[in-house]
């Protein structure tokens, strides 16, 4: 069954479709879900809630296991637990786990049943060893097979079909082959610390992940020649695994600055569609709508009804990218063979995003938290997996990886195929570091932190909840109806409560208690009262375990009343294109302005902009004001303004102090009469356009030179500089005020200009006001 499609215009946060109508809250990828609480309740990387496997517990709080590195399994169904720091060997039998050997102050690392039904148990410690325990045995002591110089832990043990025994160790790096007699050499010697995952091929090979490097080796056992298979990025293979036809999967555990929660924020990747071979969804039950009654064509009078079977209509597509009439003329008409609307261009990665690389490709570069990747016979490399965890154990089952990580105490199923990635459970211990394909078709789950065990089944837990993170619609809202996606497969139910409140973090008091539970439909009307927050919980319920409800999508419709727009700031500024030409004083012709000048503006032009916001997110239209005083009345400088900026061009107006107001409306996103407005008023600006006076000159000859004094006033703002330029030469000389500073409308410039040769000489004089308007005069003077 295809799964069913679904236009979602909506935002994952508070965007409102119209403003002042509906707004939404939509939940429907993984790190949507992930912001949520869940109890025995799973998301997948498909966005996918549904119930985790029935977990059951074995051994918990025991002070003297910290950790279960390892598990096996006897031929009677006896499950073994390798753990530390005390080096205790457990036992269970009817899900009781009791000791059968403690080894002083010794890590078990590995653990193996061997041929013969005897156990063999990999240390790790000051020395690592290899011993042999009879199951059958109490208060035995361990026969030494193995120990080498060196040798400080024997991190896997296997057995291959004609008996030998090979073991990974470190701190070396070395793989150590055990023959029946009890003979062992050294099969191989990587240049890493430690050999921490090894497998057999079931042929003549053996497959080895290592640390510091991530490097994954082929061993031929025969030949002892050695092949790396794959570099990742990633510092450690912790854990490999082999599928009927003949994939390796190498899980990397890399420690770094991993989330203490997991991958539940925004790395999460979103929901992009289901590919074949995945979990399907149907959609949940709905009463259909009934039609509305058609409206009556209008006709003229005395005219005759126009039957219904020849009344036509067209439709246009929802999305508004089909064709109003397929034989309008006026609609362009593609070329013969071309579709009416082209597909979005993209390029298809594989899962995870990487490319597949044969072996002996440059190694990728690292990238955040952990990874599974598939290497296939043929040598090529595919990432499978990738989550913010330390993968730290894994089984292969019929296609699919079990996967154990840290530092949440998530067990993932991974299904290569189908690039689906399921948490099955959710385990308190952090960190599950050892994982047991039972005989009766549980996984049994070995932990750290506390040190546990626990058994999980193939079922469904009988009941889950999903609690939803707190939805904010930052006013008092009114809540709509809840509309869910997803599928009830027989034997199993799903219901849904709310509750709302006006405190951010929900407590008894100041939220209302939690709804009755409403049996879930494709619509629920949401039975809080309003308020500023919400959330909702789904109960998920299965009566045998063989299946479980599935939720794929939650949106809540919300209503928040329409409120007034805001403008928070307003500036004005000038204009770049003030900078104005300079008369040149040779040619009476403008130019630039030249190195010997400094840029002039003229103040006529002013770029006004502003910063508003609206609480709805309402599409807003601006009128933008002005007048020349507290008292004087506003005047419209502009409006139906749909850009936050203006270009206000001051030759409009005399020169004075002006405030500016801007006004915001939200009223066209709005019903009619219900739209609102903000407005926000600039401080006071001054507009100059008008240059300062220069009067009062007076030239003195003196030997050598002349003395010139003038006045200069501006009738509107101060005096910025006054300049003086010799026989219309475009060089300026900058001159100071009599009172040493320009800082006021009325200043004087009193100067000599020195080293004339005797003879007439024009001096002009260019005096600037604080806005950049310019005025000229020029003296004629004789120097004897």
């Amino acid at each position: 069954m295809t799964r069913r499609l679904a236009w979602i215009l909506l935002s994952a946060i508070a965007a409102p479709v119209l403003a002042g109508g509906t707004s939404h809250w939509t939940h429907t990828s993984e790190a949507d879900f992930r912001k949520g609480r869940l109890q025995n309740v799973v998301v997948t990387n498909l966005g996918d809630l549904k119930l985790s496997r029935a977990v059951k517990t074995l051994l918990e709080q025991d002070p003297r296991v910290s950790a279960v590195y390892a598990l096996a399994e006897g031929k009677d169904g006896t499950i073994y637990a390798g753990t530390g720091p005390q080096g205790i060997v457990l036992q269970v039998k009817a899900d009781k786990p009791t000791t059968l050997a403690t080894l002083e102050d010794e890590n078990i690392f590995s653990l193996l049943i061997d041929r013969q039904g005897m156990l063999l148990v990999g240390t790790g410690g000051d020395k690592g060893r290899i011993l042999r325990l009879d199951p059958a045995k109490a208060d035995q002591k361990p026969q030494e097979v193995f120990s080498a110089e060196g040798v400080q832990y024997i991190w896997k043990i296997v057995q291959v079909a004609d008996g030998t025994l090979y073991a990974a160790t470190g701190p070396n790096g070395q793989v150590f082959q055990i023959n029946a007699d009890g003979s062992s050499s050294t099969l191989f010697d990587a240049d890493e610390n430690n050999i921490l995952s090894l497998i057999d091929d079931g042929k003549d090979n053996l497959v080895a992940g290592t640390d510091p490097n991530g490097l994954v080796y082929r061993i031929n056992r025969k030949s002892r020649e050695a092949t790396v298979l794959f570099d990742a990025p990633e510092a450690e293979i912790s854990s490999l695994a082999m599928d009927a036809r003949g994939n390796i999967y190498a899980g990397t555990g890399q420690a770094g600055d991993l989330d203490e929660k997991g991958d539940q924020g925004e790395g999460a990747a979103e929901k992009t569609g289901r590919p074949d071979g995945g979990e399907s969804v149907t959609p949940l039950p709905s009463p259909a709508p009934k039609d509305p009654k058609p409206p009556e064509l209008p006709r003229n009078p005395g005219e005759h009804p126009i039957p219904r079977s020849s009344t036509s209509f067209i439709f246009l597509s929802d999305m508004g990218g089909g064709s109003a009439a397929a034989d309008d003329p006026a609609m362009p008409t593609p070329a013969p063979g071309q579709p009416r609307r082209q597909p979005m261009g993209g390029i298809m990665l594989p899962v995870g995003g990487r490319v597949a690389t044969p072996s002996g490709a440059a190694r990728p570069q690292a990238v955040e938290g952990n990874a599974i990747y598939r290497i296939d016979p043929e040598g090529f490399v595919q990432e499978v997996f990738r989550e913010n965890v330390l993968v730290l154990s894994m089984v292969e089952r019929e296609g699919n990886l079990i996967v154990g990580t840290g530092s949440d105490g998530q067990v993932f199923q991974v299904n290569p195929a189908a690039g689906e990635t399921s948490v099955l459970a959710k385990v308190d211990p952090k960190q599950v570091m050892s994982l047991l394909i039972a005989g009766d078709g549980r996984i049994i789950l070995g932990m750290a932190n506390v040190g546990g065990l626990a058994a999980m089944s193939s079922g469904f837990a009988a009941e889950g909840t999903y609690t939803s993170a707190v939805l904010d619609a930052r006013q008092i809202a009114r809540f709509g109806k809840m509309r869910l996606s997803g599928s009830l497969p027989p034997g199993t139910s799903l219901s849904v409560s709310t509750r709302s409140g006006n405190l951010q973090e929900p407590k008894d008091s100041g939220w209302n208690s939690w709804s009755d539970p409403l049996p879930a439909a494709a619509y629920v009307q949401i039975p809080s009262t309003p308020a500023r927050f919400l959330q909702y919980r789904l109960t998920l319920r299965s009566q045998d375990g063989t299946a479980s409800p599935l939720v794929d999508e939650v949106d809540v419709a919300h209503q928040v009343p329409n409120m007034a727009p805001q403008v928070s700031a307003i500036k004005i500024m000038a204009s770049p294109e003030n900078e104005a030409p300079r008369p040149n004083l040779q040619t009476g012709m403008s130019q630039g302005v030249g190195k010997a000048t400094q840029p002039r503006t003229t103040g006529r032009q002013r770029i006004v902009t502003w910063e508003a916001a609206d609480p709805n997110d309402d599409e807003l239209v601006y009128t933008l004001e002005y007048r020349s005083g507290p008292k004087s009345p506003w005047i419209v400088l502009q409006d139906k303004l749909k850009e936050p900026q203006y270009q206000w061009d001051t030759r409009g107006v005399s020169d004075g102090r002006y405030e500016l107001r801007v006004t915001a409306s939200d009223a066209r996103a709005n019903e009619p009469g219900t739209g609102r407005t903000g407005t926000r008023t600039s401080d006071a600006v001054v507009v100059d356009n008008t240059p300062p006076m220069l009067g009062d000159l007076k030239a003195e000859p003196i030997a050598g030179g002349v003395r010139i004094s003038a006045k200069i006033v501006d009738r509107t703002s101060g005096v910025a500089s006054v300049e003086y330029a010799i026989n219309s030469r475009d060089d300026w000389q900058a001159v100071g005020a009599s009172d040493k500073i320009f800082d006021s409308p009325e200043e004087g410039v009193d100067f000599e200009i020195r080293n004339l040769a005797p003879g007439a000489y024009q001096i002009a004089l260019r005096a600037v006001d604080d806005h950049g308007n310019e005025s000229y005069q020029t003296l004629h003077v004789t120097v004897p």
